[in-house]
């Protein structure tokens, strides 16, 4: 049985709302109560119901339509049901199982978009490092824009199902990390040239250096994360002076 006591806010607020798919109060492609009646009902805050529903949608359990409303996906309730408890058991100790589940796809991502991105898939990876640089040089948050890298790299697969679990994972990563400033700048630092040697290896349409660029990626970034942090130079591919291409055109 579930301590409300101890149990976070939003989690409360994705509860309830299995609760209320349970009940018929809501049920599948139905309307779901706005975010002002859901906190006002439930005693908490608005901002963590925004939270929650935040959750809820980057999961597929809901949609959000502007001047709309909120409604729940038309999904069967005992899938709706079998997402919210995966959601529910999330927790920020599961940082560590979330990242070795990461690792493979986010390696296969790198190989397959070596094989099969287009010039535009290029273009599009290129310009979410961009960004994520940016961001970066103007002091602001990067998480999202690097997430957002490594989505332009899963579309680029032409795999659906590779890019939708990579979608999938993206949204747990991007809350547990909200809080981990150890370091920042050089973390970041780090991250960028790291992104840097995967968009050469994409460019070169090299699989193999691809998923040797993307894994150093994804073992750096579980050390910076959940310790034993890299030094200065750990990993880095002395290519400094090899740059990739800003604007791509048709091969």
């Amino acid at each position: 049985m579930i301590d409300n006591q101890k149990e976070h806010p939003t989690d409360r607020v994705i509860r309830s709302i299995q609760a209320m798919l349970h009940d018929g109060t809501i049920s599948s492609g139905g309307k779901v109560p706005s975010e002002r009646v859901l906190a006002e009902s439930l005693g908490t805050t608005r901002g963590y119901v925004r939270i929650a529903l935040q959750r809820l949608e980057h999961y597929g359990v809901i949609v959000i339509y502007p001047q709309k409303g909120i409604y729940v996906s038309p999904i069967k309730p005992i899938t709706l049901d079998a997402i919210i408890n995966n959601i529910l058991r999330f927790k920020e100790h599961d940082i560590a199982s979330l990242m070795e589940t990461r690792r493979p796809l986010e390696i296969e991502s790198a190989r397959l978009a070596a094989i099969r991105c287009t010039p535009e898939d290029i273009e599009r990876i290129v310009q979410a490092h961009e960004n994520f640089k940016q961001a970066y040089t103007e002091g602001k948050p990067t998480l999202e824009e690097d997430h957002l890298f490594h989505l332009a790299i899963a579309k680029g697969t032409c795999n659906t199902v590779l890019e939708s679990l990579i979608t999938l994972i993206t949204p747990e990563i991007i809350t547990m990390n909200k809080d981990f400033k150890e370091n920042y700048s050089v973390v970041v630092k780090h991250s960028l040239e790291e992104h840097r040697q995967i968009v050469l290896a994409l460019q070169a349409k090299d699989p193999q250096r691809a998923m040797q660029a993307m894994d150093i990626h994804m073992d750096n970034s579980r050390k910076r994360r959940i310790g034993n942090p890299v030094p200065e130079t750990a990993h880095m591919t002395d290519n400094s002076e090899e740059t990739y291409e800003t604007e791509t055109h048709a091969r």
